[in-house]
C-alpha cells in the first residue's frame, strides 16, 4: 500500500489528472460541490479524454441550490446576474458531460422531513480502475479548490474495491455503514444514522491520548470538544488551528468561545480559508477524510473517515 498526502487543490489535481488519463476501466468521482466554472470544466474535460469506459460523476443535491457557499432561492440573490450565470453554466456542463457518455446524477434529494434535508451526503470521493482511491475534502468549483486542503491518494486494489462498492450503493441511493481495517489504515463509510457509533472510535482515542492533540479544521463543535477539555485538564497539550477568515464565521467566534472556557491552545490562521480537517494524536494516529468535527457530522452527514497508523 502507498499512502500521499496531497496538500491544496494544484498538488491534487496534479496526480489525478494523470490517474484519470490513464485509467482504462473506471473512474468513479463523488463530490459534495460540482460546479460549472473553470476547476469544474478541468474536471470535464479530462473526463472526456480519458479512456476509461465507466466515468460516473455523483454530486450531493446540495450543489443544486448553493452556488460559491451562497443560496440560490434567497431572494437577495435573485438579481445576482453572476450567480445566475454559473446556474446556467453548471447545467450546461453536466449536460455536455452527458452527451459525451459520462453520467452526471445529483444523489440524495432533498425533502420535506427536516432530519432528511439536513442529512446531505458530504463524501469526496474518487475511485481509478481497481487500483486508486482518493478520499479528503476537495471538491471541484473555483471558490473550494483555492482553499487550504488535504486529500488522500491511497494506491492499494482492496481499498479500492471497498470504496467502488461504497460509490456504486451511494449510486443506487443506499446508505452502507462499513468499517475495514487495512494495513496502517483503518476505513469507515458512515451512514447518516448510526455515525454515533463509528466516531466512538475517535472519541476513544481523544481520551487515550497522553502526549499532544493537534487539530486542524474550519468546524468544530460539541461532542468534540468535551474530550479536547479533558485531555487538556489532565496535561496532554492540545492545539486547535481554525481559519480566522471562515467562510461560515460563527464557527470561527464559536471557537474562540470555546478556547477561552476551556484554556485550548486556538491558533487562527491569516492566510485565508482553511477546509482541512484532520486529527493527529500522540503521533501516533492521523484522522482524516471528509469529515469534519462537528454535530452535523456526528448525527447526520454521510462521511467518510479513516484513521491512519503507518508513520
Amino acid at each position: 500500500m502507498n499512502i500521499k498526502l496531497l496538500v491544496d487543490f494544484a498538488e491534487f489535481w496534479q496526480s489525478l489528472e494523470l490517474d484519470i488519463a490513464t485509467a482504462s476501466q473506471r473512474v468513479l468521482v463523488q463530490t459534495f460541490s460540482f460546479e460549472g466554472d473553470s476547476v469544474g470544466a478541468l474536471l470535464a474535460d479530462a473526463l472526456e479524454a480519458s479512456p476509461a469506459r465507466d466515468r460516473r460523476v455523483l454530486v450531493d443535491s446540495f450543489s443544486k441550490i448553493v452556488l460559491n457557499d451562497r443560496f440560490l432561492y434567497r431572494p437577495a440573490n435573485f438579481f445576482d446576474s453572476q450567480l445566475r450565470r454559473e446556474a446556467i453554466a453548471t447545467r450546461q456542463l453536466c449536460a455536455r458531460l452527458d452527451a459525451a457518455g459520462i453520467q452526471v446524477k445529483y444523489g440524495n434529494p432533498f425533502s420535506f422531513i427536516p432530519r432528511r434535508c439536513l442529512a446531505r451526503n458530504h463524501k469526496k470521493l474518487i475511485v481509478v480502475d481497481n487500483r486508486v482511491a482518493y478520499i479528503g475534502g476537495m471538491n471541484f468549483s473555483e471558490h473550494n479548490a483555492s482553499w487550504h486542503d488535504l486529500m488522500l491518494r491511497i494506491d492499494d486494489t482492496d481499498i479500492a474495491q471497498f470504496f467502488r462498492d461504497d460509490f456504486d450503493s451511494a449510486w443506487r441511493g443506499e446508505r452502507l455503514r462499513r468499517t475495514r481495517q487495512f494495513a496502517g489504515i483503518e476505513l469507515s463509510t458512515l451512514d447518516g444514522f448510526s455515525n454515533k457509533a463509528t466516531f466512538a472510535r475517535v472519541i476513544e482515542l481523544l481520551v487515550a491520548a497522553r502526549q499532544t492533540i493537534f487539530v486542524e479544521s474550519p468546524y468544530v463543535t460539541f461532542p468534540f470538544y468535551e474530550p479536547l477539555r479533558a485531555a487538556h485538564e489532565r496535561g496532554v497539550q492540545v492545539i486547535i488551528i481554525t481559519p480566522k477568515d471562515n467562510n461560515w464565521s460563527h464557527f470561527a467566534d464559536y471557537a474562540r468561545w470555546e478556547a477561552r472556557r476551556g484554556g485550548l491552545n486556538l491558533r487562527l490562521r491569516e492566510s485565508g480559508m482553511s477546509h482541512l480537517k484532520a486529527m493527529l494524536i500522540d503521533d501516533r494516529y492521523l484522522i482524516a477524510g471528509s469529515s469534519n468535527f462537528d454535530i452535523l457530522i456526528y448525527r447526520v452527514y454521510q462521511e467518510i473517515l479513516s484513521v491512519m497508523s503507518e508513520p
